[in-house]
């Protein structure tokens, strides 16, 4: 038996979604012509993706001209795995707002438009910010532990009864940070010199980050096993030290600090 194709407007676009088993499946290819994204390039990705293949299918669907057609669809939980595996810094610029856009927002009006009655229950919910902390310490629990990070983040929603990341509510995220075993600086509890220190720690680590970033292509031309590990570290750790950055920026806000301190004079160009 076929499936009829139900489409979800997404800004100026349309978003081709199937029921599966009761499930809503999203068309992957339509979304890659949406964007601007080589479509054989993103279907070898999925098929690489042990987690992504597993969970494709191919549905097969009536297309306008009456014809039965094969269609490759993800499962909407997955939606944002394979969105957020396409590095805004590997496309074309001229893709990149709306790739973002899609990044950022596409799953949100899906699962609002398929879950209206779950997404009302959580409407004081973590920010952008936020989300992408819970990222990170999932990412770093991956990394130090071995996990898989589908099944961090199953026991993450598991634990907080939640049914995505995104909905874990406001007053929950300090507890949130805590059970992945992630590091939460409250910088409200910071001195001066702490601060001081936290941003030599932003420095330093952002300067062996950068280390590893160029040699990563040195690696890969070597056929090093380590090469993927470099790529990999390269990439997701910017966006933690960015957010160390971030957090000293908005201290020095609020923070009388000495600048005449020789610490301070030679860490400041590198926060400011």
């Amino acid at each position: 038996m076929s499936n009829q194709i139900q489409l979800v407007q997404f800004h100026n676009q349309q978003i081709s979604i199937l029921n599966y088993n009761n499930k809503p499946y999203v068309a992957i290819k339509p979304i890659c012509e949406n964007i601007g994204l080589d479509w054989e390039a993103q279907r070898q990705r999925i098929k690489r993706n042990e987690i992504l293949n597993s969970t494709a299918f191919m549905i097969k669907v009536v297309a306008k001209d009456g014809k039965n057609r094969d269609v490759l669809c993800l499962p909407l939980g997955y939606l944002n795995g394979w969105l957020s595996g396409i590095e805004l810094s590997r496309v074309n610029p001229e893709i990149k707002p709306i790739l973002k856009q899609y990044q950022l927002e596409c799953f949100d009006v899906l699962y609002n438009h398929f879950m209206p009655k779950v997404a009302q229950q959580y409407p004081h919910t973590i920010s952008l910010e936020q989300q992408q902390q819970i990222k990170q310490a999932v990412n770093e629990r991956s990394y130090r532990t071995g996990e898989h990070y589908q099944a961090i983040y199953t026991k993450l929603y598991e634990q907080f009864k939640i049914p995505r990341y995104q909905d874990l509510p406001l007053n929950q995220f300090d507890n949130a940070i805590e059970f992945l075993g992630g590091l939460l600086i409250k910088p409200e509890a910071l001195t001066s010199d702490e601060l001081c220190n936290f941003a030599w720690l932003y420095k330093a680590a952002e300067y062996m980050r950068s280390e590893i970033e160029e040699m990563e292509p040195v690696l890969r031309l070597l056929k090093s096993e380590k090469a993927s590990l470099y790529y990999t570290m390269s990439r997701e750790y910017r966006n933690l030290t960015q957010l160390c950055k971030t957090i000293v920026q908005n201290k020095m806000k609020s923070t009388q600090i000495n600048k005449n301190d020789l610490s301070w004079q030679r860490v400041l160009p590198y926060v400011q």
